[in-house]
């Protein structure tokens, strides 16, 4: 399955703004689906601005620090909480 724009929030706002904190809701793909290389490429323009996306996937939730360069969005881990 590939990543549908439609469901994404940059910034949890509703309308679809720019911010720091996004919000992707996926019922078909998996956890290891969205973390695969280049799933979110297609909205890098949309994610350019978000630093933090909460991922609710159709077998897990998590929360990854997102980078944006170059047209290719890659997903990390948060930092450690100290």
């Amino acid at each position: 399955m590939a990543l549908n724009k439609r469901y994404l929030d940059p910034n949890n706002s509703g309308s679809k703004g720019t911010g720091t904190l996004g919000v992707y809701e996926s019922a078909t793909d998996a956890k290891a689906t969205i973390k695969g290389a280049g799933y979110f490429n297609l909205a890098a323009n949309e994610l350019a601005r978000t630093k933090v996306l909460l991922i609710i996937a159709s077998d897990a939730t998590f929360e990854a620090k997102v980078a944006v360069a170059s047209g290719v969005v890659t997903l990390s881990a948060l930092d450690a909480f100290a």
